[in-house]
């Protein structure tokens, strides 16, 4: 491998242990934060490690950035706020 692989891997690696812990905990953020549909939060949720290994060696990225699709009456800074602040839970 090298040393692009051996990045490539790590990133997929993260991303999906990431996406795999908020899939779990909280699927619509998951949906959100990780550009994710809902059956690929299903999927991702149910992950073991060993798969999560085994798919982050695929030689592809595996993680793709949000889309913007404009929604009425949402202008893009509106958008850009929602992207950048962190989700508020409540305890």
């Amino acid at each position: 491998m090298n040393q692009l692989d051996d990045d490539l891997k790590t990133l997929n690696i993260q991303f999906l242990m990431l996406a795999r812990d908020c899939a779990k905990k909280t699927p619509m953020e998951a949906i959100w934060k990780f550009n994710l549909t809902n059956d690929e939060v299903n999927e991702i949720s149910t992950l073991s490690l060993d798969e999560i290994q085994s798919l982050s060696e695929c030689g592809r990225v595996l993680f793709r950035p949000p889309v913007m699709h404009p929604q009425p009456g949402v202008t893009p800074s509106i958008t850009a706020a929602l992207l950048s602040s962190p989700m508020v839970t409540s305890a």
